[in-house]
C-alpha cells in the first residue's frame, strides 16, 4: 500500500482525522475530539491502576530501608559512644507516664508509674502513644528499680532520664481499673493494647520531665517487672510467642530522644524517627528508636531471689529454674508467615525454624550487649517457657 493510500485510509478510519485533516478548534488551532480524549484518559487510567500498587509497595520498601539504615547507624553511634566513654548515653527517655497524686518527691520513687497508652489500631479515635506492634514485640511492663539496679545503671552512664509523660487517649476516657480487658472498650478495663490495665491519671506531670534515677523509680522492662517499691514478686507476661528477640526478657528499654547525649554531644544532629511512625501518625504518636540495655546483674539477682513469678493474664506461675535452664530453647519464624502449631516440638523442628538453645533468661548479660529496637522486623521469636503449657516444645 502506498504512503498516500495509507494516510487516506487512516483518515477515513479514525474520527477527527477524516480526509487526512486534523480537526481545528473555533479559533483555528489544532485540537482533539472528545472521543480521542476519552480514549487517552481510559488508557491512562489503566496504566495508573497497574502502576500505583507497585509504587506504593516501593514506598513501603523504601521506608523499611530507611528504618534499617537508621537502626544500623544508631547501633554504630551507640557502640562508638560506648567504646569512647565506656558508658551509654545519658538523658535517655523513660517510656512511662507518671501520676503526681502519690508523690513525695516531684517525680521519683513515690510516683505512680504506668506504661503509656498503646495503639488500638483505630485511627478514628485519634492516636495513642506507642505502636501496638512494638508493645506486642517487647511486652513493656513497669519495673521499680532497687538501689543496686540504680547503682549499676549509673555505672553504665545513665544517671538521669526524662519521663515521657504522654497522656494521649486519657482525655478520651480510655482508662479504668476494673476488668482485665484487652479491647480498649469503655466497659472492658480500657487496657488499650497495653500489658496491664491503664488506670485514670489524676495528676498529670509535665511532658519530658527530668527524673534523676533513685530507688523506686519505675522504668519500662521487657516481659516482666516488679511493680512495687521494694517488692519481691515478679509479674510476667504469659505469652510464649511473638517476641522481638529471644533474650529480651528482664531487660530495661529506654528511648533515644532529642534530649539524649547522642544529640546533645553532637554525635548526631537530631533524634531519628522511623518512617513507620510517620506513616502511622494517626494511630500512635511516639516514633523514636529504643535502646534495650543488657540484663543487669542486679536485675538477675532480683529474678533469682524472687518469691514468686505470677502470670499477668490467666493462671500460672514460673520458676526461676526454668528461666536459667541450660536447655531453654527459642524458635523464630518469618513475620506474617506460618507459625509453629500448638505443641510444636522444637527438638524435632520439622519445619526447620531457626532455633537457639541455652538462653539463660535469668542471667546477667555483658555490659556492652545492648540492642536497638526493631521498628521493621522480618521474624519473631517464641520461647518455650513463658506459658505453662510449653506449647512450643512438645506439650
Amino acid at each position: 500500500m502506498s504512503k498516500r493510500r495509507l494516510i487516506t485510509t487512516i483518515g477515513e478510519r479514525i474520527p477527527g482525522t477524516r480526509s487526512g485533516k486534523i480537526r481545528r478548534t473555533l479559533d483555528g488551532r489544532q485540537g482533539f475530539t472528545l472521543l480521542e480524549i476519552l480514549v487517552v484518559l481510559t488508557i491512562m487510567g489503566f496504566l495508573i491502576a497497574m502502576v500505583a500498587p507497585r509504587l506504593a509497595n516501593l514506598s513501603n520498601e523504601a521506608g523499611g530501608t530507611v528504618c534499617d539504615t537508621n537502626k544500623g547507624r544508631i547501633r554504630s553511634y551507640v557502640s562508638s559512644f560506648y567504646e569512647k566513654f565506656d558508658r551509654y548515653p545519658n538523658h535517655v527517655t523513660n517510656m512511662v507516664m507518671t501520676d503526681g497524686t502519690t508523690l513525695a518527691a516531684a517525680n521519683g520513687a513515690d510516683a505512680g508509674y504506668q506504661i503509656p497508652y498503646c495503639s488500638d489500631d483505630d485511627p478514628d479515635n485519634g492516636p495513642e502513644v506507642l505502636a501496638k506492634g512494638h508493645n506486642k514485640l517487647y511486652k513493656f511492663m513497669i519495673h521499680r528499680l532497687n538501689q543496686e539496679e540504680v547503682d549499676e545503671l549509673k555505672a553504665l552512664g545513665i544517671t538521669e532520664v526524662y519521663n515521657l509523660n504522654d497522656y494521649a487517649a486519657e482525655a478520651d476516657g480510655l482508662n479504668g481499673a476494673a476488668a482485665n480487658g484487652r479491647s480498649g472498650a469503655a466497659t472492658d478495663g480500657d487496657r488499650v493494647s497495653n500489658w496491664g490495665n491503664v488506670t485514670a491519671i489524676t495528676d498529670q506531670r509535665p511532658a519530658m520531665e527530668p527524673c534523676p534515677l533513685e530507688a523506686g523509680v519505675g522504668v519500662a522492662m521487657c516481659g516482666c517487672g516488679i511493680a512495687t517499691v521494694g517488692g519481691t514478686e515478679v509479674t510476667y507476661v504469659q505469652v510464649e510467642r511473638a517476641w522481638a528477640e529471644e533474650d529480651i526478657f528482664g531487660r530495661i528499654a529506654f528511648a533515644l530522644g532529642p534530649e539524649s547525649e547522642l544529640v546533645s554531644s553532637g554525635i548526631v544532629s537530631n533524634a531519628a524517627h522511623c518512617p513507620g511512625s510517620i506513616q502511622g501518625a494517626d494511630n500512635f504518636s511516639y516514633g523514636a528508636y529504643y535502646l534495650v540495655l543488657p540484663r543487669l546483674e542486679a536485675t538477675a539477682d532480683r529474678l533469682e531471689t524472687a518469691t514468686a513469678y505470677n502470670a499477668l493474664w490467666g493462671s500460672g506461675t514460673l520458676a526461676y529454674a526454668s528461666l536459667s535452664a541450660d536447655d531453654l530453647e527459642a524458635v523464630s519464624w518469618p513475620k506474617g508467615g506460618d507459625t509453629p502449631s500448638t505443641n510444636y516440638n522444637i527438638t524435632n523442628n520439622d519445619d526447620n525454624f531457626k532455633v537457639r538453645n541455652g538462653l539463660g533468661l535469668g542471667e546477667a548479660m555483658e555490659p556492652w550487649d545492648f540492642d536497638t529496637n526493631r521498628q521493621r522486623y522480618d521474624e519473631v521469636w517464641g520461647v518455650d517457657v513463658m506459658n505453662a503449657n510449653h506449647v512450643l516444645n512438645g506439650g
